[in-house]
């Protein structure tokens, strides 16, 4: 093994353990902003035995940008 060859595979290690690392640290940093912490966790309290109702979703207003207007049927083609 030339010196050439063991420099350029070191080289290339070393730019593989460089982007691993990186990955790893992005991966890290999602999984800490996306977990649940103290603070911004809900909170479920069970007072007397009776658990407290799940809240159903409500449907949003879609202020103007038409996101749920139905779209117009296609002209038919000759």
């Amino acid at each position: 093994m030339s010196a050439e060859h063991a420099t350029g595979m070191r080289k290339t290690v070393r730019q593989f353990a460089l982007a691993a690392a990186a990955c790893l640290a992005v991966a890290g940093g999602a999984a800490l902003a996306t977990a649940p912490s103290a603070d911004s966790a809900p909170q479920h309290v069970v007072a007397d035995g009776a658990a407290t109702p799940t809240p159903t979703p409500t449907p949003s207003p879609s202020n103007g940008n038409e996101w749920n207007r139905v779209s117009p049927a296609p002209i038919p083609a000759n």
